[in-house]
C-alpha cells in the first residue's frame, strides 16, 4: 500500500493550530508539503483533497469523516481521522465566515462577495483543482465587520474549477468557480 492511511477514533490531545470549527465542513484544497493543520467540524467532515508528502493532517469530527474519490494521502504524509466531540470555540460569533462568488460559472471577471463576522486581518487567495495557488488576492489585510466584495480577472488561466479561500479570526470558508 503506497500510502499509510491511519484512522483513529479515540481522544488524544492536539497540537497544532486550528481552524474555528463549523458544523459541516467539506474539504477541496490540498495541503503544501511539510504543512501542518487540524480541520474540525462539530458534525461531518467530507474530504476530496490531497494530503501532500510530509505534510501532518488531522481531521476530527463529532460524527463522521468521510473520504470521497479524490481524497489521497500520499506516502510520506502523515493523516489521522477522530470520532469526537467538536465543539464551537467560545467567543465565537453566532454568524460565521462566509463567501460566495458571482457570475459563476464566469467568462473573465468574477465577484468574491464574503462576510466577516468579526474585525480582523484577511487572506483571500484562489487555487486550481489541485490546490496550486494562482491567485493572493489580499494578504494580512485589516478589514472590517461585515460584507466586503474582490473583483477577480484571471486573463492567463484556463477554463476550469478553482476555489476561493478567504481566512480571517482562525476561520476559513471555500467556494466552488467555474471559469468558462
Amino acid at each position: 500500500m503506497r500510502t499509510l492511511l491511519t484512522l483513529l477514533i479515540c481522544c488524544s490531545p492536539v497540537w497544532c493550530l486550528a481552524q474555528a470549527p463549523t458544523q459541516h465542513l467539506r474539504i477541496q484544497i490540498s495541503y503544501d508539503r511539510g504543512s501542518q493543520h487540524l480541520e474540525q467540524a462539530v458534525e461531518t467532515i467530507e474530504a476530496v483533497n490531497v494530503v501532500n508528502a510530509a505534510s501532518t493532517v488531522d481531521y476530527q469530527a463529532g460524527r463522521s469523516v468521510t473520504l470521497l474519490p479524490g481524497f489521497e494521502a500520499r506516502q510520506g504524509s502523515t493523516f489521522t481521522a477522530f470520532i469526537k466531540p467538536v465543539t464551537l470555540s467560545a467567543g465565537r460569533s453566532e454568524f460565521p465566515l462566509k463567501l460566495n462568488a458571482f457570475p459563476n460559472p464566469f467568462d473573465q471577471v468574477t465577484t468574491i462577495d464574503y462576510y466577516l463576522p468579526a474585525d480582523g486581518k484577511v487572506n483571500l487567495w484562489v487555487t486550481d483543482a489541485q490546490g496550486k495557488v494562482v491567485g493572493k488576492l489580499l494578504q494580512d489585510e485589516t478589514q472590517a465587520a461585515g460584507q466586503h466584495r474582490v473583483e477577480w480577472k484571471p486573463a492567463s488561466l484556463s477554463s476550469g474549477v478553482y476555489m476561493p479561500i478567504v481566512e480571517a479570526n482562525q476561520q476559513r470558508a471555500v467556494s466552488r468557480i467555474i471559469k468558462k
